[in-house]
């Protein structure tokens, strides 16, 4: 079976205190945690789910938000199983804890940062069948921008500084929804902790363990929210449709 591990437990730091709580802030007559939770409930590969929270105010909102995405699809509250799991400090403890939290039968899982809520049901179904052949896979597409690396210490970002350009046509912006074996994310997670590494998403752990990674390219905006300023691309998106397959 295959699970849905959506990740709602983040701090939201860089929203620097504007905005308490990203994934239920308003955008338009929706927000972030339920555009996603209504994209992976359309998804009849997703046998069940398990959905983190950072503290118990936001799990009873996120529990409210989840009732109404079912009622919105005409589906009962205990069609497929939802696990309520307590967030980490970091992500890959959220993660950790929440893989824990599956039941017996889920031998897979998809996971998702619900900051992203723009995520289409049929790129869900397309990892999901990815997922399903025991390969590790995840949303992504290939940076369009020059990147630069600065070679030297910290400083001004107007101060001019020794810089390397690197090969762009080799580099990928990483997205999610990332998936993979329960077993081999589990084993990823468990060889960072024991090398005292701070992941930065969960393909990172497969990689650990000398597992191959695919990359699936969405042909929409899956853009993360992650400051006070891209609620108006949120917006912009929510209003032309963008999340609708």
């Amino acid at each position: 079976m295959i699970g849905a591990l959506l990740l709602a437990a983040g701090k939201g730091a860089r929203m620097q205190g504007s905005i308490p709580n990203k994934l239920l802030h308003p955008i338009g007559r929706s927000h972030a945690f339920s555009l996603s939770s209504l994209a992976f409930l359309e998804v009849g590969e997703i046998g069940e789910f398990a959905i983190t929270y950072k503290d118990h105010e936001q799990r009873d909102a996120l529990k409210a938000s989840w009732k109404e995405s079912l009622a919105r699809k005409g589906l009962s509250a205990d069609a497929r199983p939802v696990h309520w799991i307590e967030g980490g400090e970091e992500r890959q403890d959220s993660v950790q804890a929440g893989l824990l939290g599956f039941g017996n039968d889920v031998t897979h899982v998809l996971i998702h940062d619900c900051a992203r809520p723009f995520i289409r049901p049929g790129t869900i179904s397309r990892i999901a069948l990815e997922v399903s052949r025991d390969r590790a896979i995840c949303a992504a597409r290939p940076l369009k921008d020059t990147l630069r690396r600065r070679c030297e210490p910290k400083g001004e970002a107007s101060s001019p500084a020794r810089t390397q350009t690197l090969e762009r046509n080799d580099l990928w912006l990483i997205e999610t929804p990332q998936g993979a074996p329960r077993t081999m994310l589990q084993d990823g997670l468990k060889e960072a902790q024991r090398l005292g590494l701070v992941l930065s998403d969960d393909m990172a752990a497969v990689e650990l363990i000398g597992h191959p990674v695919g990359f699936l390219e969405p042909d929409y905006p899956n853009p993360k929210i992650t400051t006070p300023d891209d609620f108006t691309y949120a917006e912009y998106l929510l209003k032309n449709e963008a999340c609708i397959d």
